[in-house]
């Protein structure tokens, strides 16, 4: 059985191809995916041969099922939040934008409370990163069934 789940992630793109290995030992933080402008969005489907229209390094917190934001977003600040000023010289030289994702999948009706905390905030504004949530809801299931 499918239950309600967030993840989040932080993600800098830029349309450039910049160098993603320069953003990885200046963050000091291994990312959990990358792609460049060009690249087959799903390089082994026979069918789909969309590319990429940009570059991309990204970080991704584990999905947990949980209701509250802060099991999430918590641990994404943990990582990059003494990394602010580095953040920022990788935009400025790199010319990069960040975006700051909460992805919420949302089942049988189990919504969790949409909450930034301060501290989240902070940082986010900071780094001037663009903020993004993406809500999916699934299968409603009737209680007399």
């Amino acid at each position: 059985m499918d239950k309600t789940s967030l993840y989040t992630y932080i993600q800098f793109s830029g349309n450039d191809d910049f160098p993603l290995d320069v953003v990885t030992e200046r963050l000091g933080v291994q990312p959990t995916k990358t792609w460049r402008v060009g690249e087959r969005v799903k390089p082994n489907h026979p069918i789909n041969q969309l590319l990429r229209s940009y570059t991309a390094w990204h970080y991704e917190i584990e999905t947990k099922e949980t209701l509250y934001t802060e099991d999430v977003l918590r641990p994404l600040l943990e990582v990059f939040q003494s990394k602010t000023e580095t953040i920022n010289q990788l935009k400025e030289e790199l010319i990069l934008d960040i975006r700051l994702e909460l992805v919420i999948q949302i089942y049988d009706g189990y919504t969790p409370a949409l909450v930034i905390y301060p501290e989240f905030s902070k940082f986010a504004a900071k780094i001037n990163a663009i903020l993004d949530v993406d809500m999916y809801v699934f299968s409603f299931n009737d209680p007399d069934e």
